[in-house]
């Protein structure tokens, strides 16, 4: 009897807590949430402003810059290659304050592939040429 009662509180508890995660998630439940939105309308209509917005605000270089501060106080990426990728993130930088300047959405939206390229070698530094991310 003691095992049933063990098991049905567990099964309780792990049903209460899979509600309250679905709800912290936003999951549509129907008690009075709005449905989500059709598949992919969020991205409809953007003609590459978010894009614009994003890199264009520096956000996306300083993001970089703390990520490769933070893998160098780890100790993952040496102080010389850090040097190399910080000269490299302030050259694309100057190239994103003057594309951005003009406008251009396939330049801006190039500059951020190389953000991504960036990215890439730092993770490849800090974590191994093999490693990839797990998203």
């Amino acid at each position: 009897m003691r095992g049933f009662v063990g098991a049905a509180m567990i099964a309780a508890g792990l049903m209460a807590a899979g509600t309250a995660h679905a709800q912290g998630w936003g999951v549509y439940g129907g008690a009075g949430a709005p449905p989500p939105p059709p598949y992919g309308a969020r991205w409809q209509g953007d003609d590459g402003a978010r894009t614009m917005d994003f890199i264009c605000s520096g956000r996306r270089a300083h993001m970089l810059e703390q990520r490769l501060g933070h893998e160098v106080e780890e100790g993952d990426i040496d102080p010389e290659t850090a040097d190399r990728m910080h000269a490299v993130i302030d050259q694309t930088e100057d190239r994103q304050r003057r594309e951005c300047a003009e406008g251009d959405y396939r330049s801006v939206r190039e500059l951020g592939w190389r953000y991504d390229r960036i990215g890439h070698w730092i993770d490849g530094a800090a974590h191994g040429q093999g490693w990839r991310p797990r998203w």
